[in-house]
């Protein structure tokens, strides 16, 4: 995925404020402005660290975590909110200064005819950096031993040979049941926000079906 450096490199004359997010409202419109949203590490990072799970952040907040530069971190939230990813929902006077609080508009991810509508480069790079959040997630689990914690925890992994009719089947039953998390996710925030006191933990998923390169030793059945 493209750094700073490479950035700065395309765009050596123009000053970060004068960057225009596209705007279209065609599939192919949305779909080069969210690639350029998403190409970007940072903008990928401040999505993620606000859609897993869903919170309310501030640059600042982002900058003191992150470790980055708070000009740099303030640019890319408002690229963001241009591109319509997040949307300032409060703001709070601190030191003489004005800090503007943001939530996420909708998940990035859950976007399917704007990703389907991206190229497969910058769909890799994106998938690419979404498994390298989950595969996080699953390391910080085991580190601080909550990984196993609950006798029900699950996690399953396999790789069989199959028929595009076979690929067809999975692709629509992970559709169904993906649907079927989003919306079951969308009851327990609304749940959780009409009872500040229920208690609550952190869990994660995460879903992926792709087509695997054979290895010199794979052989399928059959030939």
């Amino acid at each position: 995925m493209p750094g700073d450096n490479h950035e700065g490199r395309r765009r050596s004359r123009r000053k970060p404020d004068q960057e225009q997010v596209p705007v279209g409202s065609s599939p192919r419109g949305i779909a080069v402005e969210m690639a350029r949203v998403l190409s970007h590490p940072i903008r990928f990072a401040i999505l993620n660290d606000m859609n897993t799970p869903i919170r309310r952040l501030s640059p600042s907040e982002f900058s003191d975590e992150r470790g980055k530069s708070l000009g740099i971190v303030s640019y890319h939230f408002r690229v963001l909110q241009k591109a319509g990813c997040i949307e300032v929902v409060d703001t709070i006077q601190r030191r003489g200064a004005t800090e503007h609080i943001y939530e996420p508009v909708k998940r990035a991810m859950a976007w399917k005819n704007e990703w389907a509508s991206l190229g497969p480069f910058v769909r890799q790079n994106v998938a690419a950096s979404a498994l390298g959040n989950a595969v996080k997630q699953v390391g910080r689990a085991i580190d601080k031993g909550t990984f196993d914690q609950r006798e029900d925890s699950h996690l399953s992994h396999d790789t069989v040979w199959i028929d595009e009719e076979g690929w067809n089947e999975i692709h629509t039953m992970f559709q169904r049941h993906l649907e079927d998390l989003l919306m079951t996710t969308q009851r327990i925030r609304e749940r959780l926000e009409a009872d500040p006191d229920l208690p609550r933990f952190l869990a994660t998923y995460f879903m992926a079906t792709f087509e695997t390169p054979p290895r010199d030793s794979d052989e399928p059945k059959g030939k």
